[in-house]
């Protein structure tokens, strides 16, 4: 295994994360183990025969493992081949590359085995007839096509007998795109260190399983968002002492070179399901203690653009207060389910807050032009006010919090179609202030492009330009109190755009708070999305109190 999150995390979230936040709609399903805690054999049982062999997979069957650790790389001509290394000089008779060798090649090398018997590295075909039903598979996707990947474990009838761990950033998109019913498993980076930090990754990335949390708080915090944990415990000194170490962790599952002896340690304590004590089993999600109110029409277009999800605290009065998320995505793709779970719990569960979050028409083939989607956020206010005597909550008062274009409407909303002034705080979450701005739309650049197909309009100087841009609305009269969130190596948001408008809040006398994260692009790392949202309370707490 190779922890890709540990190097390069904030290449990982930019790539990942078209959005700046995502939400974890559902977990998929773990395949099915008859045993609550779960064996897995490291490249198979390979104590008397050589790893990653048929032999070896044969053997983790006989032993009683729950999961085979298969390595997956593919050939020079195409072909899915098993081998941990990414050359075959450690573990063949022969030298170079495996993505060098063709199938021929590599099928006319022979492992190295301390007996006379002969073994070859076998193809992924060949391992899925061996495996199938009989052990599941946690595939080390090395190096290998995600499609023939997918396609040969539907041939083999494998579909709920793999788990597959992630090795670069690129899988993870990968895999969603073409088997998002494939259960994910993935290492934590070194950046998440604590169960602040840990609720947040769950919140944006979708996963089934982690490996290799030490702190049984973050075992325990991964347990309660529907994420199982499973450590690697093989090594040379492994043994009773070390497997006892792991399992007092309230983990999931255990990785090891010694599957048969393993299993006989934990027959003989009974834990074959978990120690007693410290195990947490019961990996499904928590259930909130609040009401959710999912896809409620708001308006009439078609779809689901003009839905709405709402997440009220269980003792609403006619006294609780509204914060309305808008999402993100060039203002021509996103969903209303990108709010983080951990922030709805927060806000709602803990603190009181009433929250909704809304979707609005996105410009697609040149239709849906702005102003539609200001327009559907002034029809979704309306529509909240209008029910908020039937409902019981305050529809007089408004939080509006958006990330990138979702920030940019939030903004523009407030200081420029607000003439009731029920928009009491905005938090800007690294969006655009100013669409005439050359330095956050270079001639050509995406962000142009974007800008143009959202306006239909080229000329940054155009009337058009200026009706969109947050910035031109604010006047002394038309301010509300705004918190602005940026990275300073923002590519899509030029920092500037954070900078000008509070500038400009601050000059009118408007109360504002910008933070500012160096090193951070469009969208922020787990580290410093902790901060944010640490930040973001506090401003709630002062310029707009749930109680």
């Amino acid at each position: 295994m190779f922890n890709f999150f540990t190097k390069s995390y904030i290449t990982f979230f930019f790539i990942l994360i078209l959005l700046p936040w995502t939400s974890v709609k559902s977990q998929a399903l773990l395949p099915q183990s008859k045993n609550k805690l779960v064996v897995i054999a490291h490249r198979g049982n390979h104590v008397e025969v050589p790893e990653n062999t048929l032999a070896s997979f044969q053997e983790a069957i006989k032993a009683g493992a729950d999961y085979v650790e298969v390595d997956l790389r593919t050939s020079k001509d195409g072909h899915l081949v098993v081998m941990h290394d990414a050359t075959v000089d450690r573990t063949t008779d022969g030298k170079g590359n495996v993505s060098d060798m063709s199938r021929a090649d590599l099928k006319g090398l022979k492992l190295k085995s301390g007996s006379k018997k002969s073994y070859n590295i076998p193809e992924f075909s060949e391992v899925l007839k061996v495996c199938k039903g009989k052990i599941n598979i946690y595939l080390d996707f090395k190096e290998a096509d995600v499609a023939e990947t997918w396609k040969q474990i539907r041939e083999g009838g494998m579909e709920k007998q793999v788990v597959v761990y992630l090795n670069k950033t690129s899988q993870y998109k990968q895999w969603k795109n073409i088997a998002p019913q494939v259960p994910l498993m993935t290492s934590l980076f070194d950046e998440v260190k604590n169960k602040e930090q840990l609720g947040m990754f769950l919140g944006q990335v979708k996963i089934e399983v982690l490996d290799n949390i030490a702190d049984p708080e973050m075992v325990s915090v991964a347990n309660q968002n529907g994420v199982a944990v499973w450590l690697d415990v093989q090594n040379p000194a492994e043994g009773p002492d070390s497997w006892k170490e792991a399992l007092q962790k309230g983990v999931q599952g255990l990785q090891t070179d010694k599957p048969a002896e393993l299993i006989s340690y934990l027959k003989e304590n009974g834990w074959r399901d978990g120690m007693p004590v410290s195990a947490k089993t019961d990996i499904s999600r928590k259930k909130s203690t609040y009401i959710t109110l999912k896809d409620v029409k708001y308006g009439d277009a078609p779809g689901t653009e003009n839905l709405l999800d709402a997440f009220v605290p269980r003792n609403h009065t006619d006294s609780t207060k509204l914060i309305v998320y808008i999402h993100g995505g060039s203002w021509s793709r996103g969903d209303k389910s990108e709010f983080p779970q951990i922030l709805i719990d927060e806000l709602v569960e803990k603190r009181g807050y009433a929250v909704v979050s809304i979707n609005y028409r996105l410009v697609k083939e040149g239709k849906d032009r702005f102003p539609a989607q200001i327009e559907d956020v002034k029809k979704a206010l309306l529509f909240l006010s209008g029910k908020a005597k039937k409902y019981q909550y305050n529809g007089n008062e408004f939080a509006l919090m958006g990330g990138s274009a979702g920030a940019h409407l939030a903004m523009l909303y407030a200081y420029g179609y607000d003439p009731e002034k029920k928009v009491k705080a905005v938090i800007d979450l690294w969006g655009p202030t100013d669409l005439t701005d050359k330095m956050v739309r270079a001639d050509g650049s995406d962000a142009d492009n974007t800008v143009i197909r959202f306006l239909g309009e080229k000329d940054p100087q155009a009337q058009i330009a200026k009706d969109a841009s947050p910035s031109y609305h604010l006047k002394k009269e038309t301010g509300v109190p705004t918190i602005l969130f940026h990275g300073g190596e923002d590519p899509l948001v030029h920092v500037s755009q954070a900078e000008n408008l509070y500038k400009k809040l601050i000059d009118l006398g408007v109360p504002a708070q910008y933070e500012l994260y160096p090193h951070d692009k469009h969208g922020m790392g787990a580290a410093s999305m902790v901060d944010v949202m640490s930040k973001l309370l506090v401003w709630l707490e002062k310029t707009y109190p749930a109680k």
